[in-house]
C-alpha cells in the first residue's frame, strides 16, 4: 500500500490563494476554514493519488479538531479523495511532526510499501528523504507532483 502523508495548511491552502480569493470576496478568510482550498492544488493532490493509487493519512494540526476534520473532509470529497483517508497520525505532544508520522508507521496493521510526506515544514527527522516540501506562498504544485512520482 502507498501512503502519503498529507499536511493541509501551506500545501492545500496557499497564502496566494488566501490573498486572490480574498480579493475576489472582499474579505479576508483565515486558513482554509472560511474559504475553499486551492483548486489547483487539489487537482495536483488528486492526479498523484489516483496516479499512484495512494491512500492517505492526515499528519496536518487539522486533525486534532473535529470541525477542521469534517472541513478538511469535504473539501477533499469535492474531487473524490475522502474515500481515500485512512486515518490520522497520533498527537504526540511536545514531538516532532516526523515522530509523529513515524509512530503512525510503527503502528499501522498493514504494509505501507512506500510513502511520501507532502507538507510545508521539515521537522521530520529521520523521514526527512520522504518529505516533499511545499512552500507556504504557493502549496502543492506539479513540479511537486512529478517529483512525488519519481520518489513512491
Amino acid at each position: 500500500m502507498n501512503l502519503v502523508f498529507l499536511d493541509v495548511d501551506g500545501v492545500l491552502n496557499s497564502i496566494n490563494h488566501l490573498v486572490e480569493y480574498s480579493h475576489k470576496v472582499g474579505k479576508m478568510g483565515h486558513s482554509g476554514i472560511n474559504y475553499p482550498f486551492d483548486p489547483n492544488a487539489m487537482l495536483s493532490l488528486q492526479t498523484f493519488i489516483k496516479s499512484t493509487n495512494s491512500k492517505i493519512v492526515i499528519s496536518s494540526v487539522w486533525r486534532l479538531f473535529e470541525g477542521h476534520r469534517i472541513r478538511l473532509l469535504e473539501e477533499l470529497s469535492k474531487y473524490d479523495l475522502d474515500s481515500q483517508v485512512i486515518g490520522w497520525t497520533p498527537q504526540l505532544p511536545g514531538e516532532s511532526r516526523g515522530r509523529e508520522i513515524a509512530s503512525f508507521l510503527e503502528s499501522f496493521e498493514s504494509e505501507a510499501d512506500s510513502f511520501i510526506i507532502i507538507d510545508d515544514s521539515s521537522d521530520m527527522e529521520e523521514l526527512l528523504p520522504y518529505l516533499i516540501q511545499t512552500e507556504a506562498e504557493i502549496g502543492l504544485t506539479e513540479a511537486h507532483v512529478f517529483d512525488a512520482l519519481e520518489r513512491m
